[in-house]
């Protein structure tokens, strides 16, 4: 850990410490075993994360600190909100378990100290803006009193979690919060509601109980979920495979599907399409070929020019790709992707010779991003172009063999990865 990394660690620390100190001295009175409950439901709250693939974790814990504010204030929130680190007991991968015995001192006391800085500010300044606006009888006003303290609450704790990894990673602040942080933000804003739901729960006769018991179907629910995305990686990862079963009929094709895979999502995002319609794109580029398992090798491997027969039969794998996933069912959108990656914009690809907006762009992107490889990439036939060179060719062909747009983005894509 460097320097900057070790100041503002020990900055936040002492922060946090000073601020949970007056919270415990100013707290309202209330039971014990009431604060131990609070303290508990937040802990299984950190405990039980829904762990994503690429982004990281989502926990509901922050509807407990929300609830816990509405029922007793700042300072008990922020008591629930720190207290919560001790009692997460995470399992991150099979095998190994993470807790407060095993996890190192400063990593608990700056995400304790992450926790209590952002209920801390979040709170005052909900109470203050609820205070000033009388918002108590006013329904829009105090919704606008808890906007506020859930914005405050996720920009202060992503942005000091994400300051820390800025000293730690030396990455640009922003590039780290959009990466980590802004896939979340709706996911946060919908546990408002559940959380505010839990503090109307807690406040009816035996509240508590059901609170607890509330938490039967939201583990349930969670697990459900975790199941969902574990079959989708298993999905991703067999993917994986069919594509590496392809490339191995071909050694100068080794890593083509993954690298037009890469190149394919920089060029989507750089046109800013939507995350779902990215993932369709990917999961096409790493299949696009899976058609030429249907082709002979001796045609595959041939190092001079193909006949015009082998050419007709070279033609024909994006529907031999299409006819083997035509049993599966939510790979629709990829199959028509694989089916039309060989199409030109002037109308003069295969295999049905569609052109202009009859082809969808992500189709038009896998082609950019195919071509760009294959130039880039020795072949039997030919050693591999330069990107410089490579780049010029697909420029020379913008508006017949490929889309404009996306021949703008991959030019930015590639000149950006220098």
């Amino acid at each position: 850990m460097n320097k900057k990394a070790i100041l503002f660690l020990s900055i936040v620390s002492i922060v946090g410490v000073f601020i949970i100190s007056i919270s415990i001295y100013n707290m309202p009175k209330i039971q014990t075993y009431e604060l131990v409950l609070w303290i508990l439901l937040a802990g299984m709250s950190q405990s039980f994360l829904v762990l994503f693939m690429q982004n990281g974790v989502l926990s509901v814990v922050f509807a407990i600190i929300l609830a816990a504010h509405l029922y007793q204030g700042t300072y008990f929130a922020v008591v629930v909100a720190a207290n919560s680190v001790l009692f997460q007991f995470y399992h991150p991968r099979k095998g190994v378990y993470e807790h407060v015995f095993n996890r190192p001192f400063y990593k608990t006391l700056f995400n304790m100290s992450n926790l209590a800085i952002s209920a801390y500010i979040s709170g005052s300044a909900y109470q203050a803006m609820h205070n000033r606006l009388q918002a108590s009888g006013n329904l829009y006003l105090y919704m606008l009193c808890l906007i506020t303290y859930i914005t405050l609450f996720l920009l202060f704790n992503s942005s000091i979690l994400m300051l820390l990894m800025k000293f730690l990673t030396q990455q640009p602040f922003f590039k780290l919060w959009k990466k980590n942080i802004l896939w979340a933000i709706p996911n946060f804003y919908a546990l408002a509601p559940f959380g505010y739901f839990i503090y109307l729960l807690y406040q009816i006769p035996n509240g508590h109980i059901y609170v607890i018991l509330l938490f039967g179907p939201l583990l349930l629910a969670r697990y459900s979920f975790q199941l969902y995305l574990e079959s989708q990686k298993r999905y991703y990862q067999i993917i994986q495979t069919l594509t590496a079963a392809i490339e191995a009929k071909d050694k100068y094709t080794e890593g083509h599907s993954k690298r037009v895979e890469m190149y394919a999502e920089k060029i989507a995002r750089k046109l800013k399409l939507p995350p779902s319609k990215i993932e369709a794109i990917k999961v096409a580029a790493l299949l696009h070929d899976i058609g030429k398992i249907g082709i002979e090798d001796s045609i595959l491997r041939k190092p001079h020019s193909l006949s015009l027969e082998e050419w007709e039969k070279i033609k024909q794998h994006p529907d031999i790709g299409v006819k083997i996933l035509e049993d599966v069912d939510f790979l629709d959108d990829v199959k028509n992707l694989i089916k039309n990656h060989h199409e030109r914009y002037d109308g003069n690809g295969y295999p049905q010779g569609s052109k202009g907006e009859e082809i969808p762009i992500e189709a038009y992107i896998i082609a950019a991003a195919d071509a760009y490889d294959a130039l880039t990439s020795d072949r039997p036939y030919r050693k591999a172009f330069t990107p410089q060179e490579a780049l010029e060719i697909i420029r020379q062909n913008k508006g017949t063999q490929f889309h404009p747009v996306v021949v703008d983005a991959l030019i930015s894509v590639v000149q950006e990865k220098g």
